[in-house]
């Protein structure tokens, strides 16, 4: 840097307060000049720095370790440079502060970048247009983060997860590891709770010798065979577990999470997670998960679908009290009519204000042998008043059917596809602004992939095409976005299943969609079986598996792990 860009820099920095010059590390080519806030200042030195003070800054020796560097706010007049291989908490803390220091704006003034920045995070720079960027808006790709256990070499199994803005943390269900992934927010760090799950588990085949039907076979590696290998081995997600996560905090002020797991829910502490209690549910045939769930905060109840059964059900379990009771409530089979079973339960949700739980259903059909026809036999959105289970209480442990007269105020919503009767085949499903409640499509091969949003009050739908073919998804109010999981999406827009190598990889996606105008804003390549996804403290993450694969696409994404986006 010249002497008159020095000159320049110092005169537009001018200003009450002290202002200092920022070396980087010996061997590179950075000088950076600012102003240091000290009521921005944070675990070292207090009061502004003194005039004219040059500050080392030692992020060559802690980048990679655990030391503190003394994090200083501070605006930068020149920075481009942008160093990859800064680990994630030191990214995560760069930007957590900016967005911290845009609602400072008395203290800043315009410099050639015109943003804020750490002083831990100078060798990162500004004004990029790297995907490591934190500053182009909602769905803008920001880090990966790498789970214990988890390599190149090993499958990634995970299912689904939840923010918890108490703790500013980010839970996920972890099969190969048997645990839940705890994402600190704020550090960007990952630990482990392994309480006892099951784990992948599933069925071997070795010719010429049977094997006893419904046997469970333990797959600690998570993935099936490779073609010719003897025995081979296939795993079955009804028999793996854990599944669906939800945190949950009771109105006695109890805050804790609830995992579901082949035949259990437990409930863990979700500091600790120590176990509370594992709550058993029992399955026909025996050894199959309970699910995905969801949590009415009216009542107290936890709301979980097994939906491998013969007859898949939902689980409703009391957790009031501050030590929760983790008492079953009622079994609601899902027949219709009784004795045609369900096509089987995917994802849940509470409304307050219908004080219903919404669940979708993939299908009610006619016949027990097939499922060709019926009103909604390709998927159907079913809600349950809430007080018809608080009903159940003094008789608990109840099961009913979900067409029986108790539950006379239940709700069928059909997930009309365009038009069309019955193509959603549905997953994912959340709250959105208003009346809305997002439903996530993931249609038969061949079919357009959508996303459908329904007023929760009649049923109407409004179709967002190409936004489909996913799992889990959320709504972000922050932002005024839906974030998708679209791990099935796929380049024309049609379905294709789970893909093929040659004439139809799939191109896994982060799809955002405007919670205004109901269109797409933006997709966002992830990782390969990236269906999962959340948002909290600013950020969305998707875990994914190891790939690319040539059939479920990642590109980019070689290894297992979990991927972060920005909010906005």
């Amino acid at each position: 840097m010249s002497l008159n860009r020095k000159a320049m820099v110092g005169a537009a920095l001018a200003a009450p307060g002290a202002y200092a010059q920022i070396k980087s590390p010996a061997g590179t080519d950075w000088e950076f000049y600012g102003k240091f806030y000290p009521e921005l200042t944070h675990t070292h030195g207090e009061g502004a720095t003194a005039p004219s003070t040059t500050g080392q800054s030692n992020l060559v020796g802690t980048l990679g370790g655990n030391a503190v560097i003394p994090r200083w706010e501070m605006q930068i007049s020149k920075c481009r440079h942008i160093d990859k291989s800064m680990p994630p908490r030191w990214r995560i803390q760069r930007f957590l502060k900016r967005r911290s220091a845009q609602m400072q704006r008395t203290y800043i003034r315009n410099g050639a970048c015109g943003m804020t920045v750490l002083a831990l995070a100078l060798l990162s720079g500004c004004g990029t247009e790297s995907s490591s960027n934190p500053s182009t808006g909602s769905g803008q790709f920001f880090s990966v983060l790498t789970v214990p256990g988890i390599s190149s070499t090993t499958t990634y199994s995970f299912d689904l997860g939840a923010y918890d803005p108490a703790t500013n943390k980010y839970y996920v269900t972890d099969r190969t590891n048997k645990s839940v992934d705890v994402v600190d927010v704020s550090s960007m760090t990952v630990t482990q709770f392994k309480p006892g799950f099951s784990g992948c588990n599933g069925s071997e085949t070795i010719p010429g010798v049977t094997v006893a039907p419904g046997t469970i076979v333990p797959i600690p590696s998570c993935a099936n065979s490779a073609t010719g290998v003897i025995p081979k081995l296939t795993v079955v997600n009804d028999q793996s577990g854990p599944d669906g996560l939800d945190v949950v905090t009771n109105k006695a002020g109890a805050s804790f999470l609830m995992v579901g797991d082949v035949n259990a829910a437990w409930i863990l502490n979700k500091t600790t997670g120590a176990v509370i209690k594992k709550v058993t549910i029992t399955s026909n045939p025996t050894g199959l998960r309970a699910d995905e769930g969801c949590f009415d905060p009216d009542d107290d109840i936890y709301a979980i679908a097994t939906p491998g059964d013969n007859n898949p059900f939902m689980t409703f379990i009391d957790v009031s009290g501050a030590v929760p009771a983790g008492t079953i409530i009622a079994k609601v089979v899902m027949d219709q009519p009784v004795g045609t079973p369900s096509q089987g339960l995917e994802a849940c949700v509470y409304d307050t204000t219908t004080k219903k739980f919404f669940v979708n259903n993939d299908g009610s059909c006619v016949s027990v042998a097939s499922c060709t026809s019926g009103p909604n036999f390709h998927g159907e959105t079913d809600g349950i008043p809430a007080a018809d289970i608080v009903a159940f209480k003094p008789t608990a442990p109840a099961t009913v059917q979900y067409t029986d007269t108790a539950l006379a105020l239940t709700t069928q919503f059909v997930l009309n596809d365009v038009g069309a009767t019955n193509n959603c085949d549905p997953t994912g499903i959340a709250l959105g602004p208003g009346n809305d409640i997002g439903v996530m499509c993931r249609e038969a091969t061949g079919l357009p992939l959508n996303f459908l949003i329904l007023d929760k009050t009649n049923g109407a739908i409004v179709v967002v095409p190409g936004a489909g073919g996913g799992d889990q998804i959320t709504y972000d109010a922050a932002s005024n976005n839906w974030f998708l999981a679209t791990n099935r999406a796929t380049a024309n827009g049609i379905s294709c299943g789970g893909g093929t190598a040659v004439t139809c990889p799939l191109t896994p996606m982060l799809t955002v969609v405007d919670g205004t105008s109901r269109t797409v804003t933006k997709r966002v390549p992830s990782g390969n079986n990236s269906h999962s996804v959340m948002t909290g403290g600013g950020f969305v993450f998707s875990p994914f598996t190891s790939g690319p694969s040539a059939s479920a696409g990642g590109a980019g994404f070689p290894n297992g792990g979990i991927a972060v986006f920005l909010t906005r």
